[in-house]
């Protein structure tokens, strides 16, 4: 059997004409269509909205076509673009409100609406909004795969995009950390990336009063977590923050802090006195890792705090510093340079390792003012070097240059 497709061009009232005959047919009230057609016609889109949303869970819960229920869903989030401002806020957000109501009957087409409404509103108000529901949504409904690659491509740009304040732009990285919470397929590409977006939101606490800063304690302690247990994260630049560092003083996550502050500033002998203790062993439980785990990454961290800034360190420094055995000093330097956290040669036979360079493991404003201080003496040697390259090649002296010999004389024709 051929089937066979034919064209037809319709107006756009036309279109929301047969969205209202379709789900009177749905509902069963021919009255439906007929009032819908009236609103239309007099141009009263809010109302004609409200009619729509009113119906929406029985046309998500009764339709049979993909097609007709996503026309029907798409025809009603593009009326809320021509409901005139301000009104048209108040219609996205009633709207967003009526798609995440239900996580039972098609939640796929609900958040596909959720998504399609974003696009279609206008004002940036509505529209961060709306991108919050349907993050809140996916999370909700099991839906988060679907947003993964939606979040790493956008998040970076929304609040520039949509103009939010701080306050906005806080809740935006939260909600998008939250969404990757709840994804099944890549968690640990979803874990980075909510550690990455929460940092960020963190980021936005540098300069905050101080009666914001409570607000930030579950990100500031979830960050924290997330740096302690994670075994490919060595270098944290949050630990002045004001976000992270009033954790301290926190009856619930001050253990954590100090976990925090041992490896970021301690030694091998300050961790192994700090968990032997029940506040070190809150920490770790707080921090969900075990002390072994802990441990190895502590003797990273040493490893980094004694390498940092020298050029040679001892088989002898290291093995102290990292609390090891006479034999476990090399595959623990072998470790952090496959760690990628250092750049050094060992020497065997003098029992010393040539260091090239350490990462820092913190890079606060002391190491900001170093690196200001090493990129401005590259900029005066490479201004250096242009100056004598075109002197070279203008065949004139530098200043203070003394010439050999006479000047030639002229030839003269």
């Amino acid at each position: 059997m051929v089937a066979h497709a034919q064209v037809i061009e319709t107006s756009e009232e036309e279109a929301y004409i047969a969205v209202a005959k379709f789900i009177a047919e749905l509902l069963g009230q021919s009255a439906f269509g007929e009032e819908c057609e009236q609103l239309y016609a007099a141009e009263q889109y809010e109302k004609l909205l409200d009619k729509f949303v009113g119906a929406l869970d029985a046309v998500l819960a009764s339709s049979s076509s993909d097609a007709d229920l996503e026309c029907c869903l798409n025809m009603t989030c593009h009326l809320v673009p021509r409901i005139p401002a301000p009104a048209a806020a108040g219609a996205a957000s009633c709207l967003a409100a009526a798609l995440a109501s239900s996580t039972e009957a098609r939640p796929d087409k609900r958040l596909l609406a959720l998504v399609t409404l974003y696009n279609a509103a206008y004002d940036p108000a509505s529209k961060a909004a709306v991108l919050l529901e349907a993050l809140r949504y996916a999370r909700a409904a099991n839906l988060a795969d679907i947003m993964l690659p939606v979040i790493r491509a956008h998040a970076d740009g929304w609040a520039r995009e949509l103009g939010l304040d701080a306050a906005g732009e806080r809740a935006l990285y939260a909600a998008s950390a939250d969404t990757l919470a709840g994804v099944s397929r890549k968690p640990r590409t979803a874990a980075r990336e909510a550690y990455r977006l929460l940092c960020k939101c963190l980021a936005t606490y540098e300069d905050a009063a101080a009666a914001d800063l409570p607000g930030a304690v579950p990100a500031a302690a979830q960050v924290v977590a997330e740096f302690i247990r994670s075994p490919d994260s060595f270098q944290f630049d949050l630990a002045g923050n004001p976000a992270v560092a009033q954790l301290a003083g926190s009856p619930q996550h001050g253990a954590l802090h100090r976990l925090l502050t041992i490896f970021l500033t301690g030694t091998i002998q300050d961790y192994q006195a700090f968990v032997g203790t029940a506040e070190g062993a809150a920490a770790l439980a707080a921090a969900g890792i075990s002390a072994e785990d802990a441990l190895a990454k502590m003797r990273i961290l040493a490893f980094m705090g004694l390498a940092h800034g020298a050029t040679e360190i001892s088989f002898d420094q290291i093995q102290a510093a990292l609390g090891l055995g006479a034999g476990e000093v090399e595959a623990a330097v072998v470790q952090a340079i496959g760690k990628k956290i250092a750049e050094a040669r060992i020497d065997q036979l003098r029992g010393t390792v040539a260091v090239s360079k350490c990462a820092p493991r913190t890079f606060e404003a002391q190491h900001w003012r170093e690196l200001q201080a090493t990129l401005a003496g590259w900029k005066e040697a490479a201004m250096m070097a242009q100056q004598a390259l075109s002197e070279q090649a203008s065949g004139a002296p530098r200043a203070g240059a003394v010439p050999n010999g006479p000047a030639a004389a002229p030839v003269r024709a």
